[in-house]
């Protein structure tokens, strides 16, 4: 195997599938990338078993065919030294690899390719197809209410559910709910409920762009899902389990109404947070006719007050929040304004848009 690419190309490329590797594994294929070349392309393959990426990069010059497993650290590592120049790769027979570029050149031993785990192959069977900017914007949304904790490991991952003409994606860590919803989606004439691991959401989170593309969602056999963009595939085992039934918690509208300002609301509850501690999370609403009020306060750091102008319809109230979960849905937001529904002090609060259902539950009153 013998090509030539330029510098920045390479980088980029190992970059973007090396997170997939896995160093820990007692396999030690998996901690390298797999490097194919035909003749006019170049793909870069890695992963862990759970999640693999692929990416694909046409290549100016002819390149001579083969294939070759290099270990993804070490060669990452080098090529980011490397200056921007072309970089000439070249495999040996005896499973060595030769970098060359300008006056730097490296030799890598590597592995058998014949070694490296096989690719599932994606066969049209339940497919759809959804805008890239799109399910990047379900996915941000999303991912951040995801359970970092592993006493449901069911909840450490993001429903995907497929439903005749929509996508919706769900996450939840009993404590929050945020559902994305994506309608007209080309193809999505079947049904499925699907959890896809933490670690892929992230990584499609990573690899998605705003553009005009097309993203390929199909079901694989052996409990798989891919996702195929234009030069990039990630292939991902699925939780098994039974997501819980998110759509049962979702209450009715609420009669009292809070409608703010988004960057300002955002603003006044990172502050109040800065008075938090791990021990004590909470931070009170107080709702009144024209205005919020945010307060927190703490024994061992003090106190804040943040009040801003607010719409409000309904019951003055009083409720407790925990900041951080206002604060990830409020970022990744585009919305001028928002509006929070309050039930009550002791139930689940609601923003509610075209696209995005986002519920968090209230802390108890000191």
């Amino acid at each position: 195997m013998l090509f030539t690419i330029e510098q920045t190309r390479l980088l980029r490329s190992l970059q973007l599938v090396e997170r997939a590797v896995n160093d820990r594994s007692a396999m030690p294929i998996l901690a390298n990338v797999l490097l194919e070349t035909t003749e006019k392309e170049l793909v870069i393959t890695a992963t862990d078993l759970d999640v693999g990426m692929k990416h694909r990069l046409p290549l100016l010059q002819s390149a001579e065919q083969g294939a070759i497993a290099l270990p993804a650290r070490r060669l990452t590592t080098i090529i980011r030294e490397l200056p921007s120049e072309a970089v000439v790769l070249e495999a040996k027979k005896n499973h060595t690899a030769t970098v060359s570029c300008g006056p730097s050149h490296f030799r890598i031993p590597g592995l058998p390719a014949e070694d490296f785990p096989i690719f599932p192959p994606i066969e049209p069977h339940h497919t759809l197809s959804i805008g890239q900017s799109t399910l990047k914007s379900l996915v941000a949304t999303t991912a951040f209410a995801m359970s970092l904790e592993e006493t449901r490991f069911i909840l450490n991952g993001t429903l995907l559910q497929v439903q005749p003409g929509t996508m919706v994606l769900a996450s939840t860590d009993g404590r929050r709910l945020a559902v994305a919803t994506a309608r007209d989606v080309a193809g999505a004439d079947w049904s499925a409920r699907m959890v896809v691991p933490a670690k892929t959401i992230r990584e499609l989170g990573r690899v998605l762009q705003d553009g005009e593309g097309q993203v390929r969602v199909t079901m694989l056999s052996d409990n798989q899902l891919a996702f195929q963009l234009e030069d990039v595939t990630v292939v991902s085992r699925l939780l098994e389990g039974q997501f819980p039934e998110y759509e049962r918690v979702i209450p009715p509208p609420a009669s009292t109404t809070l409608t703010c300002s988004r960057a300002a609301l955002t603003n006044a509850i990172r502050r109040v947070s800065l008075m938090t501690t791990a021990a004590s999370q909470a931070v009170v609403f107080e709702v009144a006719a024209d205005r919020l009020v945010i307060l927190k306060e703490s024994p061992e750091l003090g106190s804040a007050r943040e009040e801003l102008p607010a719409r409000f319809t309904g019951q003055p109230m009083t409720v407790a929040f925990n900041p951080e979960f206002w604060l990830d849905v409020l970022k990744v937001l585009e919305t001028d304004e928002v509006t929070i529904e309050l039930a009550s002090p002791d139930k689940p609060a609601m923003l509610r848009l075209p696209n995005l259902l986002y519920l968090v539950l209230p802390m108890k009153l000191a």
